[in-house]
């Protein structure tokens, strides 16, 4: 046994498994903790003195004080120029919000570039973006499918707002380098707060005056694949203001991410609390939540595992309509199109959203000519916007100036 276990030494986890032993090994694991939690609660009083203690534990280890956490940032902030893209009819906008003293958090705003809509308040959808990578111009908070995905959202009346991890997007210096590690085990939290911070600047009185935008604060949307997925998890979990929480590709029973930016405080397997990615969503009870899984990677047993574990959760509120599942089998890892037509209609459904000809726009995607990552980035030539002075590089002084 230990021979085979180090053959596995050298592989990422997502990589082991899809090996046919230690995939089993794994997947039996996560089926067993699944009914192990299940066991621990049969009724809504023993599953929310379970959920007590899931979020006691969550601060305890993220050491966040989530109201400060929530307040709107009181640092810089700028706008480069709009990008008008008149064939998709929509505006996108690029800009920087400090949300930690020296550390400008980068961000894309896509709005509807119809005056009637985007002066009216919108709901709002919080787009993580993950680990996928392309090439230079296909990658981080500018990958296709986020591109494709904001604009999309944008045309029908929704305001989409898509940032950076830490290290990626404009923290990257060049196709091997940047400003700021990304695999660090302080990631998880400082992006967790950054998340947060961003919410709180976009609900504020200052985001509508820079931009003029305003947000309809009863709509509030986090989602994302992949890595993206367990940002919106944790926000959702941290941020009662999430109003309808969409984790794509991640929600799993015996895999909670393989980059310390997501799971680097062992935020799920803490030594007083065992639990996993999918019993920390299913906190999110009653509100909205919309798991979505495909046939290629660790959510495949979605639809079998960790759906109906969360409907048994949700039923405990008498809100099993509250949590849905959408599979695409034959689909891959990413937020493909199929993928996004059923978080619009998840959204619209939830939110009862009217079926007037904007929310529910018939739209065509190809319309859309992708932008390079120079003409999407908000420090580039193409924006006018420079890297402000005193850029924080240390990343140990940014945790600490966000922990409690």
């Amino acid at each position: 046994m230990n021979k085979l276990l180090a053959s596995f030494s050298d592989l990422p986890m997502w990589a082991a498994l899809f090996h046919p032993v230690m995939a089993d090994t794994i997947f039996v694991r996560g089926v067993k903790g699944v009914r192990y939690f299940h066991g621990l609660y049969d009724s809504r009083e023993a599953w929310e003195a379970r959920k007590a203690l899931l979020a006691r534990h969550t601060l305890d280890v993220f050491r966040l004080d989530p109201e400060k956490a929530k307040k709107a940032p009181e640092g810089k902030t700028a706008y480069a120029p709009k990008i008008h893209d008149e064939a998709a009819g929509v505006v996108i906008e690029r800009f920087y919000v400090e949300t930690i003293p020296g550390y400008y958090l980068c961000a894309n705003i896509y709005a509807s570039a119809d005056p009637a809509v985007n002066r009216a308040p919108m709901p709002l959808v919080m787009l993580a973006h993950g680990h996928f990578n392309r090439g230079w111009d296909n990658r981080d908070r500018f990958f296709q499918d986020s591109q494709y995905f904001g604009v999309a959202f944008a045309k029908r009346g929704f305001l989409v707002v898509a940032w950076d991890m830490v290290g990626m997007g404009d923290d990257r210096i060049d196709a091997k380098s940047a400003i700021l590690p990304h695999a660090h085990t302080y990631n998880t939290v400082i992006q967790t707060w950054n998340s947060m911070r961003l919410l709180g600047y976009l609900l504020s009185n200052r985001f509508t005056q820079e931009s003029s935008y305003r947000v309809d604060g009863r709509f509030v949307a986090a989602t994302g694949a992949s890595g993206g997925g367990t940002q919106s998890i944790y926000m959702s979990l941290l941020d009662d203001r999430v109003t309808a929480s969409i984790p794509m590709v991640m929600v799993s029973a015996y895999f909670n991410g393989d980059c310390k930016c997501e799971n680097g405080v062992n935020a799920l397997r803490g030594r007083k609390v065992k639990s996993n990615i999918c019993e920390r969503i299913a906190c999110f009870a009653p509100k909205p939540l919309l798991v979505i899984s495909d046939g290629d990677d660790w959510t495949r047993r979605n639809p079998d595992i960790e759906y109906p574990y969360l409907q048994d959760v949700y039923s405990f509120y008498g809100a099993k309509d509250r949590v849905e599942n959408f599979h695409d089998l034959r689909g891959v890892h990413d937020y493909s199109l199929k993928k996004r037509w059923a978080a619009l209609d998840f959204l619209l459904r939830q939110w009862n959203l009217p079926r007037n000809g904007l929310y529910d726009l018939p739209y065509a995607e190809d319309i859309y000519r992708l932008k390079p990552v120079d003409e999407m980035k908000t420090f580039s030539a193409s924006s006018g916007l420079a890297r402000p002075a005193g850029y924080e590089r240390d990343i140990g002084a940014l945790y600490r100036a966000v922990v409690s």
